[in-house]
């Protein structure tokens, strides 16, 4: 091979490395999001570097039903059946969803006293059920039983027994989450085929950016409910839909 032959093939090689580079990079600020997002809550969730990113891929990650968003930020919750035995569990409900969805945006759940058969808002059922709500978001104003949380796992869950508070915090986060119109992320369109098939309940038809695998709303979710946190991206999407706090 003589020099002409070596330096051709040397800069081909110098292209083809020069346009994977271009490739990886172009994927790059994703990885490097996903990689920085932050799973749990408090001031970590709430990072400004990013929320105020300005990389065209962070954006917040949402799946909703658009037709749900409640129309103005102040819902009245109350609750259908409340005991004394079930005081402390009605205040690890209130205690998570106000550091959740509330810290995130201008929601404010008020009440949260015994529904009258009138009360508007969203009306919760103490039950040994599945937690589900009826509806998503707005379609649930007024409705009896309209949310259904469970306090005692003596048939559902039956592992959360062991860890009660933990278990009903985590699933009020999630079911407000349906509350305030958010679907299941699995249950997206771009979301990875194995995700897919843990699809439940309502798809959305407005999705506000790419699959988000860490959001509270996942079950593809590596942490159940997300432990009862927000992610960073679930954190800025209510900050979209619904004001900032």
């Amino acid at each position: 091979m003589n020099i002409v032959n070596v330096a051709v093939v040397v800069c081909l090689l110098a292209v083809a490395a020069a346009d994977a580079h271009a490739q990886a990079q172009s994927n790059k600020p994703l990885q490097d999001f996903h990689a920085s997002i932050v799973k749990k809550g408090g001031e970590a969730a709430m990072n400004p570097e990013i929320l105020a990113s300005q990389n065209p891929h962070v954006k917040p990650y949402a799946a909703i039903v658009n037709a749900a968003r409640w129309p103005v930020p102040n819902i009245p919750v109350c609750w259908e059946n409340p005991t004394p035995a079930d005081a402390a569990a009605m205040a690890w409900v209130k205690d998570s969803v106000e550091r959740t969805w509330s810290v995130a945006s201008a929601l404010k759940f008020t009440g949260w006293a015994k529904c009258a058969p009138v009360n508007k808002g969203i009306r919760i059922r103490i039950a040994e059920a599945g937690p589900h709500v009826k509806n998503l978001g707005r379609f649930i104003d007024g409705k009896v039983d309209g949310m259904v949380l469970n306090f005692t796992f003596a048939s559902w869950s039956q592992s959360c027994q062991a860890k009660r508070e933990f278990c009903i915090r985590a699933v009020a986060v999630h079911e407000f989450g349906h509350a305030v119109g958010f679907t299941h992320e699995q249950n997206r369109a771009d979301a990875p085929g194995e995700c897919r098939l843990l699809a439940q309940g309502t798809s959305p038809d407005t999705a506000l950016t790419p699959y988000d695998p860490t959001s509270v709303m996942n079950y593809c979710n590596k942490d159940w409910n997300n432990d009862g946190y927000l992610s960073a991206l679930d954190v800025a999407a209510a900050s979209d839909l619904y004001g900032k706090p």
